[in-house]
């Protein structure tokens, strides 16, 4: 199943406060790294979040000027990475 191209107009998981810019037309599927992941390396696309392109530059590094910590950062995509899971097991692409 091709995950990034299910995220397409698909809400942001993210929603970054004062950052999100709620348009479904610019989701795409925001790898999270980080967590073992570094440089240039990509995660599975089962560590993966339906993004908007504003939230995507924050958790991409892009965006460095968004008044957020690290660990508030985790927060958000810890939460997103949560309701991306529970979406997938609702939609039959993971079961339970």
């Amino acid at each position: 199943m091709d995950l990034r191209a299910l995220a397409r107009g698909k809400p942001c998981y993210l929603r970054i406060p004062m950052i999100c810019n709620r348009l479904p037309d610019t989701t795409v599927l925001c790898h999270l790294k980080g967590w073992g992941w570094v440089a240039s390396m990509k995660p599975p696309d089962i560590c993966a979040v339906y993004g908007c392109s504003a939230c995507h530059d924050v958790i991409d590094g892009r965006n460095q000027h968004h008044g957020y910590t690290r660990d508030q950062l985790a927060g958000f995509i810890l939460r997103a990475l949560l309701e991306q899971l529970t979406h997938y097991a609702n939609v039959g692409i993971l079961t339970w």
